[in-house]
């Protein structure tokens, strides 16, 4: 229900300026890796370089698209994607790449589209004295205080993902290829403890793990912008790129 008025504020309070050249499709990756394919397919590219940060602008499929990476980071992602926002408006954000599973039923290749978004990087301990030691198992969650009009918090503990592009990526299955819909879930943090992946699993519902993409959704939440992302569980940048450039063929 918060999430829900969150989002209808922001929809009836978005005054902020835009650039003057909206595109239909932001598209955010990691690297050059997982780009590679997508700025191959990139027609009449233009390159634009702002501070630290390098834009790709061109056409694939007909539609106009920007495409920038994220550097594997959640700091570099709300970078890059703000910056992109700001310039553009696109009609959807689709960020993609590889992922770690947090559901261990999900084998090698598989492709896991967005329901939500959840960013799992905020806990909170409860108070030990010192020597008591630590006990990472026993942290609650700590959702996100995202800001709204008239500057008020709204705890926010997911992000949804855009409907209709989710329903079209869900179609994308071959003979040599399972396409699912999962939570996608993002922090800066490598975590190879079974019982930890267990642990976020039970308290934010996981399918994967990656570095940023929940944070890029916030970022899109924020500014109302449509998102939906696709990570491929302990899969190649390559055939994350190629899964972003057969979405797009589908999707208008």
């Amino acid at each position: 229900m918060k999430l829900l008025l969150f989002l209808g504020v922001l929809a009836t309070a978005s005054t902020q300026v835009w650039g003057a050249k909206p595109v239909d499709v932001m598209l955010v990756a990691a690297d050059e890796a997982a780009l590679a394919p997508v700025l191959d397919h990139l027609k009449n590219a233009q390159v634009e370089t702002h501070a630290a940060w390098t834009l790709w602008t061109g056409t694939i499929d007909g539609k106009q698209a920007v495409v920038t990476r994220s550097e594997g980071d959640p700091l570099n992602a709300v970078a890059a994607t703000t910056l992109v926002l700001r310039n553009y408006q696109p009609r959807l954000i689709f960020v993609f790449g590889t992922a770690r599973p947090h559901d261990l039923s999900l084998e090698k290749g598989t492709v896991v589209v967005s329901t939500e978004f959840v960013a799992f990087d905020g806990m909170m301990s409860p108070a030990a004295e010192l020597g008591k030691g630590t006990h990472p198992l026993e942290w609650s969650k700590l959702p996100h205080p995202l800001m709204t009009a008239g500057e008020k918090e709204v705890w926010t503990e997911s992000f949804p993902a855009d409907a209709h592009a989710r329903d079209i990526a869900l179609t994308l299955n071959r003979a040599d290829r399972h396409v699912v819909g999962g939570v996608l879930g993002s922090a800066a943090q490598v975590n190879r403890e079974v019982d930890r992946i267990a642990y976020l699993r039970s308290q934010w519902h996981t399918s994967t793990e990656d570095e940023e993409s929940a944070h890029i959704a916030g970022c899109a939440a924020l500014f109302a912008i449509p998102i939906i992302g696709a990570r491929i569980v302990n899969g190649t940048p390559t055939t994350a790129g190629e899964f972003a450039l057969e979405f797009l063929s589908h999707w208008k």
